[in-house]
């Protein structure tokens, strides 16, 4: 990637906004340089300043999630109903504009040794894919990744699980996985692994448990449910592997694209050029 292909039929004033169609080209263009056409080689036109405010950029909300092992839905782990994702500010970024994608992945999380299973060991393909929800008042929202946003959600899609939840939502925000885990006598990784082994706390099982449910079968079930895992800190950005911010954070359903409609979800081919330096540390893992 990088700025000079950050183009577009905008003037300087950013208008007419882009849609999700529009943008969705103009990052396929970025991370597939070598398809972008003559015609697109030379537009003249007013490229963005990667950073400047989505509204100004976007015709209306667009979020994002890398993913390996699906185009047609945001996360395809067997029985998830819910995903994180990157919003807007996150697109716009000059990190996401500029850098190339393997790039890009480090910064989101990434760690050099999981992108090199993907994309040398597993041969997998990456993907980014863009989305823009419906909006409405009987529409669940996408949410920040804070504590109160978390809370906001159990109570639009687990009404049932909501006042239980809120009983033990102070040791919920306080208290480490393995405070609960020790209660649980076992790991809640365990239980997330299969959802249809009996130590999986569904929603189901959870609102049919005897009341009040206990503290360790509340944290269960955010993290069999909503993977509420150990690294969540209720702020509403990941962490960089150096411990800082990153970029801030959404949790949503985990939405396919015959919800969402042709026009509201795409997914794009990510190329990554995994570094020499990191092929050669890991190269016995290819064999």
């Amino acid at each position: 990637m990088g700025n000079a292909c950050v183009t577009n039929n905008m003037s300087a004033n950013h208008n007419p906004k882009l849609t999700l169609q529009d943008f969705a080209k103009l990052v396929e263009r970025l991370c597939n340089p070598s398809t972008t056409d003559a015609a697109e080689a030379d537009d003249k036109s007013e490229p963005f300043q990667p950073g400047t405010d989505w509204h100004d950029i976007l015709e209306k909300p667009i979020y994002g999630r890398i993913c390996t092992n699906t185009t047609s839905k945001l996360a395809a782990a067997p029985g998830r109903k819910t995903a994180f994702v990157f919003g807007p500010e996150t697109l716009v970024s000059e990190i996401f504009m500029t850098k190339s994608p393997y790039e890009i992945l480090l910064h989101l999380g990434f760690l050099p040794e999981y992108i090199h299973l993907k994309a040398c060991v597993q041969k997998a393909n990456y993907w980014i894919i863009l989305f823009s929800p419906k909006q409405g008042p009987n529409q669940v929202p996408v949410l920040p990744a804070t504590w109160d946003g978390l809370k906001e959600f159990i109570s639009k899609c687990y009404p049932e699980a909501c006042s239980s939840i809120k009983n033990h939502w102070t040791a919920i925000q306080t208290k480490p996985v393995e405070y609960f885990e020790e209660q649980a006598g076992f790991k809640f990784i365990q239980a997330v692994s299969d959802p249809s082994k009996p130590l999986y706390m569904s929603y189901e099982k959870f609102i049919s448990l005897p009341t009040p449910q206990k503290e360790w079968e509340a944290r269960c079930f955010l993290y069999c449910e909503l993977r509420i895992f150990e690294l969540f800190s209720g702020d509403g950005v990941t962490k960089n592997t150096d411990g800082t911010d990153g970029e801030r954070e959404y949790i949503c359903l985990n939405y396919d694209k015959e919800q969402l409609g042709e026009g509201n979800f795409v997914a794009i081919p990510l190329k990554i050029d995994v570094p020499d330096n990191v092929k050669d540390k890991f190269k016995s893992e290819e064999k």
